[in-house]
């Protein structure tokens, strides 16, 4: 066991390279994609989810590229792939680097935040590059502050940097950051504001864009990174110079974790001593929760989300034990902020747009079938197309492949986005009054459930409330409704994981509730859940109805016969009992449930 003072710390939070070495981080080595991006080009936008190490690979960009850090390549790269094979541009740059997550998103400050965030960024800028740009620091400030726009302290900068030795690299961070929180929380037409006509975020682009034309230009490179390509299309019109990457196969792992990075990671902290559990069991738990990213059409390694997979290590390692919470509340609270962008119309306050609609279709499915779309304006959001890929960019769908007329097949990744989807549905059903539950009988239903084999209670606490709520008259048209119904409010339990058309022996089983027992080990029931739907008018005949109720329940009964053989699935559920039930539907009404021997 090595000395503690010698332990690599977990980099959860850190994004800062410089802090990397001298705080003695576990670094997962992605310089090797540095050549990569050099050689597509000078100018470009990459698009990946949140919380995914966008911002430590900036800073890695950053500090490779930098002038002002050559005497310290040595140190800052030592190790890794591109120190020993270090590229022509090494070190050329003078480098300015914006985080537009820094930005006051209220939409009355935004502006002001933005001049001040440009101002101080700008200042910074020619303290650092002073004997560079053989200019005196004083006169600067004086200058920059007399400017009353962001794009004409830019343009004042260019004019520093034109016609000197090094070139300028501009790194920007969540170019979209403020924005996007524009659009969800006060709606597009402000968004457009800032983004159309005058709009000093339109305005800023077109002077970035104006320095890397010409002979005599200064920006020689540009690299912006963001979770959507929304903001770019909207001021697309005064730039569109930026060579969109995000789906290159070969940039698929730029960001993320592979496995066998993090199989190295794992073994690195068990031979430290503060890992008991076996490598194996900790991948297949990450895997399962964090895993199932594919950022090409044509990628064949999949990508874990990397600060979900240090979240999950450090709480590990705190407490010596699986976390209780599996998802970051930190990841949580970025991707709520999300939820009104692609749900909520705030035209009409408290009302779904034309999305979410679509959002339920894809907890029916599992799955959905589309073009992912490069770049679209805001004002084309609700168009189908434009709206999946939207949740793809965003991480909440991921590539499973592609189909016979090239659309990429689209599925919810991983069982921590499967979570967020249902805490959107639950919640967007409660702001707009369509559906709510009492949690504080939920919650002892469901243990009654999973650790005592009662599911009456909670089978007729769902189905009661399903049938009382006058919201879901029209939601509620067939089976696949009911299942996907089912299938969000079982699946608000840590409990269980809870799949929808999941294969078990050579069939698909409507609803399986598979206990989570590494980290509850005391369950004792597992469920396989056969759900039937029969039309109300079909049902209206009393004779007719209950005989074709009869057939449903032998029906089901032979179907959950087979799905309860299924060994890869009775290896998973341990030595829990397994329960198979029959629930059949009349419109939103329970009219039969039992259990299958």
């Amino acid at each position: 066991m090595m000395n503690k003072k010698d332990i690599k710390h977990i980099p959860y939070g850190i994004s800062d390279f410089d802090l990397f070495r001298k705080g003695n981080y576990y670094f997962i080595d992605k310089t090797p994609f540095i050549r990569n991006i050099e050689e597509k080009g000078n100018f470009l936008f990459l698009i990946r989810p949140r919380r995914f190490g966008k911002s430590l690979f900036l800073g890695v960009i950053e500090a490779y590229y930098d002038i002002y850090q050559k005497d310290r390549f040595d140190y800052l790269f030592d190790g890794t792939y591109i120190h020993k094979n270090p590229t022509t541009e090494k070190n050329n740059f003078m480098v300015l680097k914006l985080n537009f997550s820094e930005v006051d998103a209220d939409v009355s400050m935004v502006k002001e935040s933005f001049l001040l965030y440009i101002k101080e960024s700008v200042y910074g800028f020619v303290l650092k590059y002073e004997k560079y740009l053989d200019i005196d620091p004083k006169e600067a400030k004086i200058e920059i502050n007399q400017r009353n726009s962001a794009s004409d302290v830019l343009r004042k900068l260019i004019s520093y940097c034109t016609g000197k030795r090094n070139k300028l690299y501009i790194i920007i961070d969540e170019y979209d950051n403020f924005a996007n929180t524009i659009i969800s929380e006060v709606g597009d037409q402000e968004f457009q504001k800032i983004t159309h006509g005058q709009g000093f975020l339109r305005s800023f682009f077109n002077v970035i864009k104006a320095g890397t034309t010409g002979s005599d230009s200064p920006i020689s490179r540009l690299f912006m990174t963001g979770v959507s390509p929304i903001t770019l299309d909207d001021v697309t019109s005064g730039f569109n110079i930026a060579s969109n990457i995000s789906l290159h196969n070969d940039l698929n792992e730029i960001v993320g974790f592979t496995r066998d990075e993090i199989e190295e990671m794992v073994d690195y902290y068990r031979q430290t001593g503060k890992i008991s559990h076996s490598t194996p069991i900790l991948l297949d738990i990450m895997s399962r929760w964090y895993n199932h990213y594919r950022f090409s059409l044509y990628a064949t390694k999949e990508v874990f989300n990397s600060v979900h997979v240090l979240y999950f290590l450090q709480e590990y390692m705190l407490n010596s034990r699986i976390p209780t919470e599996m998802i970051d509340r930190n990841v949580m609270i970025d991707y709520n902020k999300l939820r009104h962008l692609i749900i909520i119309d705030k035209k009409g306050s408290s009302h779904t747009n034309g999305n979410f609609s679509r959002l339920r279709q894809i907890i029916e499915n599992g799955f959905i079938h589309s073009h992912i779309i490069k770049g679209f304006p805001i004002t084309k959001l609700i168009a189908p197309e434009n709206f999946t890929s939207l949740l793809y960019y965003f991480g909440l769908l991921t590539i499973d492949g592609i189909d016979e007329t090239n659309e990429a097949i689209l599925k919810i990744p991983n069982e921590s986005i499967k979570r967020l989807f249902y805490d959107y549905i639950k919640e967007t059903y409660e702001e707009t009054g369509i559906f709510s539950l009492n949690f504080s009988s939920y919650d002892p239903f469901i243990k009654e459930m999973a650790f005592n084999g009662q599911w009456r209670p909670l089978i007729e606490f769902l189905a009661n409330r399903i049938d009382d709520s006058l919201g879901l008259r029209d939601l509620i048209t067939g089976e696949k409704s009911i299942q996907a119904m089912l299938n969000v409010y079982l699946g608000l339990s840590d409990l269980f994981f809870v799949s929808s058309e999941k294969e078990l022996n050579k069939g698909f089983a409507d609803l399986v509730l598979e206990p989570f027992l590494s980290q509850y080990p005391s369950i004792k029931y597992s469920y396989i859940i056969e759900i039937k739907y029969i039309k109300p008018s079909d049902y209206a005949n009393v004779k007719a109805g209950e005989k074709l109720v009869q057939h449903m329940i032998e029906e089901a009964k032979t179907q959950l016969k087979q799905y309860g053989e299924d060994q890869l699935f009775l290896n998973s559920i341990g030595s829990t009992t397994l329960i198979k039930l029959i629930l059949i539907f009349s419109g939103t009404k329970l009219i039969h449930y039992s259990e299958c021997n």
